[in-house]
């Protein structure tokens, strides 16, 4: 069933935006990528050291997932605040705010205390959640007829700042001195770069345009809410949990905890170059069902083949990378495609990610939960694969074309 293409028609609340002087496109595209480059490292920088950071604390498996759990349930509590703030803010001062948010976080991560780094690991949440929701919306906005490309862009940006997180943090730790503080502290230098480079969107522009956040049908009207929104939640805990969980997995199995960083950093930085293909192909709606098949298999292959051989992790780990960097990006594309028009883009994001990361955030903590009381890691990885099947299932309901 073909639609319109709702950026070549105006939205009933086109009228009520104030007109702009458009920014340079390289200053935008360039915040863009520095901003989306801090999304990621605050978390995957701890997956290595987890071991390191356990024994410190002297805290047990379920509660040391706090450090990823938390995060995502702010993204899924405080999604839905980006477009009510939209409405009285730019969408540009906003992803600022929310960058040196990430910032601040990052420093009180460093803290001597646990109550004091899960502190900061709520504020780096607050200001991921508000960029993951605005970051494509702004996409959609601002490049209506480029959205595939755009959106590849930006995953690829989210993507390797995860991998290279994940790939230095064990020698940038042995570097500084052999704490994992110090490793962890060096993406607070990451943010305050994120804030300049945005600075020129900011103050770029004589006026700022508001996110397109009323008007049109309610997102709640429309038939692919919830099998989007699933969908995100879905393959966001399969990717959040191993992240989180894989190099602990890969040291109770023999390797080092610098083995086991560099097998995660290959498991992200294979992620790359299907963080820009799936966009573009998800483009053409007959693909999507084929994607959302074809990506969630070979995470599971990944999954299974982990579970079967775990003295030989990285062909296994490359599956679960190539799936990872698909499913993401196929997400954020389901939004934009699904979403009835620009106008209601904002609103489909904040609803996927606002439940989907909810959703997601029970990941972790089951997975740690799973092996403190089996005492083995076979239990937790066929959860995950069980999650990889509802990733399927859902794929599938949310590339099919809604009936007439």
């Amino acid at each position: 069933m073909s639609r319109p293409d709702p950026a070549a028609t105006p939205s009933p609340a086109a009228g009520n935006v104030q007109q702009r002087k458009p920014t340079a496109a390289p200053w935008l595209i360039l915040g863009l990528i520095l901003v989306a480059l801090n999304l990621r490292p605050p978390i995957a920088g701890f997956g290595p050291l987890l071991s390191q950071i356990q024994t410190e604390l002297g805290v047990s498996a379920a509660t040391l997932s706090l450090l990823t759990t938390l995060p995502l349930l702010c993204w899924g509590v405080l999604a839905p605040l980006a477009p009510l703030l939209s409405r009285r803010y730019s969408n540009e001062t906003i992803i600022l705010f929310a960058t040196a948010l990430i910032g601040l976080g990052s420093v009180f991560r460093i803290g001597a205390t646990l109550p004091v780094i899960l502190l900061g690991t709520v504020l780096v949440g607050a200001g991921i959640a508000l960029n993951n929701v605005l970051l494509p919306s702004l996409i959609r906005r601002d490049y209506p007829t480029r959205v595939g490309p755009m959106t590849g862009l930006y995953t690829l940006a989210v993507v390797g700042g995860a991998a290279l997180a994940s790939g230095v943090a064990v020698p940038l730790m042995t570097a500084l001195g052999g704490a994992w503080r110090s490793s962890v502290g060096v993406w607070i230098g990451l943010a305050v770069i994120g804030v300049l480079a945005w600075l020129p969107t900011v103050f770029g522009r004589q006026t700022h345009a508001r996110a397109l956040a009323t008007g049109g049908p309610s997102v709640w009207q429309n038939p692919y809410a919830l099998s989007v929104t699933l969908y995100m939640g879905f393959q966001s805990l399969v990717f959040f949990t191993w992240l989180t969980w894989l190099p602990r997995v890969l040291q109770d199995n023999g390797f080092t905890a610098a083995q086991a960083g560099l097998l995660l950093a290959f498991a992200n930085v294979v992620q790359l170059p299907f963080t820009l293909a799936v966009p573009v192909l998800a483009a053409r709606p007959k693909l999507l069902v084929p994607l959302a098949v074809g990506t969630a298999l070979v995470s599971a292959a990944g999954i299974t083949g982990l579970l079967l051989a775990p003295l030989t992790p990285l062909p296994w780990l490359l599956m679960m990378g190539i799936g990872a960097g698909s499913t993401f990006p196929l997400a954020l594309m389901f939004i934009a495609v699904r979403a009835t028009n620009v106008t209601q883009v904002p609103q489909l994001s904040a609803m996927a990610q606002g439940f989907g990361y909810a959703l997601a955030a029970t990941g972790p903590f089951i997975f740690g939960a799973l092996h403190d009381r089996t005492g083995d890691w076979h239990a937790p990885l066929l959860f995950l694969l069980a999650a990889t099947a509802a990733v399927l299932v859902t794929g599938v309901a949310a590339g099919r074309e809604a009936r007439k």
